[in-house]
């Protein structure tokens, strides 16, 4: 909090002091401060929209279009690429004013941000698993929405980077020589996350595992399941493995 509002005391002091000619007035009117914050915020001034879209929420305290001064705020950070901040003041939207059109879009934003916030697949992935969080209340939620469509993107992407993250755990554990905790994160990748190709090399590994372990039917069942996936070069493997499990 004391970070955003130093950010904002400065941004602010800029705008004023930014023209030639002396300090330029801050609108008077309510809508005024909100239409110049727009339109600094179209033109990529981020930290100008955020002092003004501050001042507006701090002056007119209870106004009728709090709720559009709280959102534009998140997005000013989110522009901004200040996704922490971001992420702080649509929470602040869809707690303080559920009330609001625009909380749809704060639920929506606030995956966007959580998500923009996750590190690499190797290192922990709650940031990820926060953001799935909020897609998926989104589209129970609003089913509806015209942003439906990239919530679905967006979960697609978050489910490719945390099967990757497993699959990697299980090839790890394949080396090492510890076959069930492998198989524990195969499966982990088989059962919760089908629709990228690491399962369809979570299902490919399960099947050499079991193989090693001499449970050929149990391994020729899973290289059968790929036989139909859209991948020439995992068809083809799966097939040869199907006849060197037969074979042996």
């Amino acid at each position: 909090m004391l970070r955003r509002r130093v950010a904002a005391a400065i941004a602010l002091v800029w705008l004023l002091s930014s023209c030639a000619g002396g300090m330029p007035k801050v609108p008077a009117k309510p809508d005024d401060v909100l239409t110049r914050a727009d339109e600094l915020l179209k033109k990529g001034k981020h930290l100008q929209a955020v002092a003004l879209y501050q001042k507006f929420l701090e002056t007119y305290v209870g106004h009728e279009r709090a709720d559009y001064a709280q959102f534009k705020l998140g997005e000013a950070y989110l522009e901004g690429e200040e996704f922490d901040l971001a992420a702080v003041e649509f929470q602040v939207l869809i707690t303080n004013y559920g009330y609001s059109e625009w909380v749809d879009d704060a639920i929506f934003q606030t995956g966007v941000c959580m998500l923009r916030q996750a590190p690499r697949s190797e290192r922990d992935q709650q940031k990820a698993v926060d953001a799935l969080s909020r897609f998926t209340q989104f589209l129970q939620t609003y089913p509806d929405h015209p942003r439906v469509p990239d919530a679905r993107a967006y979960i697609r992407q978050i489910n490719a980077r945390l099967a990757e993250k497993s699959l990697t755990a299980a090839r790890w554990y394949y080396r090492r020589k510890e076959p069930m905790a492998a198989l524990v994160y195969c499966d982990k990748v088989i059962d919760n996350y089908p629709d990228n190709t690491y399962w369809a090399e979570a299902v490919y590994l399960k099947g050499q595992i079991l193989v090693d372990r001499g449970q050929t039917d149990e391994a020729i069942a899973q290289f059968t399941r790929l036989l139909e996936y859209p991948d020439d070069r995992l068809k083809r493997d799966a097939a040869e493995a199907i006849k060197r499990a037969r074979e042996e």
